[in-house]
């Protein structure tokens, strides 16, 4: 079973091998990979989540596997820590800080994704840095997710950010919900390039391989950011966020 998994991640690594040659050679469909740097977005280190338990985790110390909690369609739902696709324990970022007529307070860095209401009442995610004051979150209030506006926009800079990813893509961060996914411009599409990550985190948690990932390594961009980040440069460019 172990080769098994290797072997799977042999193919990926192969795949995105192909279509870097791909875009080198024809000169593009798609942004060249030497004009395109891997930029990942994260939340401060400062920031918690909720376990199903209902502990509160700070979010440097989130594991594989943890099981925290997050929002399908307004309700609350649980799901699981797949992997840290980014960890700087003592690099500094600047952060767009957000607070609700709630209270409720959020730091991402500006290519985050983080999802509104839109005046039509549906969710709309957006980066950061384009949030506006008066742009209404979800945030959970006395055990039901509400919507409140932000009163107050910030940016700071913050040591140590961390961008975690569970199968779910989203997850409640300080009770705010929130996009696991950055420098996309589309949260539905990051989400689907993200699946092959997360059927091999389900088969490697079925024959009780605890860590596929290695989450446990040292800081720094895991490989996954960069296998996807090459292959959504080549097959869907359109969809990544421009610096």
């Amino acid at each position: 079973m172990y080769k098994r998994m290797h072997i799977f991640k042999v193919v990926i690594l192969y795949v995105t091998a192909i279509y870097h040659s791909y875009g080198q050679k024809s000169g593009g469909k798609g942004a060249n990979a030497s004009s395109t740097a891997v930029v990942v977005g994260c939340f401060s280190g400062d920031s918690s989540v909720m376990l199903t338990n209902g502990e509160l985790k700070q979010i440097d110390y989130l594991q594989t596997g943890d099981e925290i909690l997050t929002v399908d369609h307004l309700k609350i739902v649980p799901t699981e820590m797949v992997i840290m696709l980014d960890k700087q324990r003592s690099n500094q970022a600047q952060f767009y800080t957000f607070i609700t007529d709630s209270g409720h307070k959020i730091s991402l860095t500006g290519l985050h994704l983080i999802p509104i209401i839109s005046p039509n009442n549906t969710m709309n995610y957006i980066a950061a840095r384009e949030v506006q004051l008066g742009d209404q979150l979800y945030a959970l209030v006395n055990g039901h997710m509400k919507s409140s506006p932000i009163r107050n926009i910030s940016i700071e800079i913050k040591r140590g950010y961390f961008a975690p990813l569970t199968l779910t893509g989203t997850l409640l961060v300080n009770d705010v919900l929130a996009s696991c996914y950055a420098s996309v411009k589309n949260h539905q599409w990051a989400q689907i390039f993200m699946a092959p990550f997360r059927w091999y985190y389900r088969l490697a948690r079925f024959i009780s391989v605890n860590d596929p990932f290695d989450n446990n390594r040292t800081d720094g961009i895991h490989w996954a950011v960069q296998i996807i980040y090459q292959l959504t440069s080549y097959i869907q460019p359109l969809t990544l966020q421009i610096l």
